[in-house]
């Protein structure tokens, strides 16, 4: 049987947790979205023949206003992410248990923890290196060798910060659905 814990406290924290899953929901929805948006519609139509001279300004123009926000999403994600376990009752101490990390959810959260920090030097290196040096030499040489390069380790990474980003959100799935 469930017992309702009806102290102040526990239902202050109780609405906590659920404001701060549901921003923490919002946000990842946003960020994974925008991902697969911007792989699956955005980057295959800039790149066809009739939007290649066009396709350097677009994605120079696009670039910064998703960046600010995937960036804010980003630390969105990490604020409320921190705020979740605390507000279910794991304390600072209880992250310190080596016993905790071998338990189901504190192996998913080492998990996610791993993606988190994949995603963010990975999403580091495409917005601030990669994927600047490919919109420069794309622009200044659109069927150029250097733009090409740029562009294929710029779309690398932001595969690969797509796939973290989903591992991610399976790691979350395990912290609360527990381990299979």
């Amino acid at each position: 049987m469930l017992l309702l814990d009806l102290r102040p406290e526990a239902s202050r924290m109780r609405t906590l947790y659920l404001v701060t899953v549901g921003l923490h929901l919002l946000t990842a929805i946003f960020w994974i979205g925008g991902l697969l948006f911007l792989a699956l519609a955005v980057i295959p139509v800039a790149r066809q023949p009739m939007f290649r001279v066009l396709s350097p300004a677009f994605l120079e123009a696009l670039g910064p206003r998703f960046q600010i926000l995937g960036w804010i999403a980003m630390g969105t994600l990490i604020l409320a992410g921190l705020m979740n376990p605390l507000a279910r009752g794991v304390t600072p101490a209880l992250l310190l248990d080596p016993v905790f990390w071998g338990g189901p959810f504190g192996r998913a959260l080492a998990g996610k923890l791993l993606a988190v920090a994949l995603i963010v030097g990975l999403n580091a290196l495409h917005d601030f290196w990669a994927g600047p040096r490919a919109t420069r030499a794309l622009a200044a040489d659109p069927e150029g060798a250097e733009g090409a390069r740029w562009r294929r380790l710029a779309s690398w990474l932001g595969r690969l910060t797509l796939l973290a980003s989903l591992a991610a959100m399976v790691f979350s799935i395990l912290m609360v659905r527990r381990w299979p």
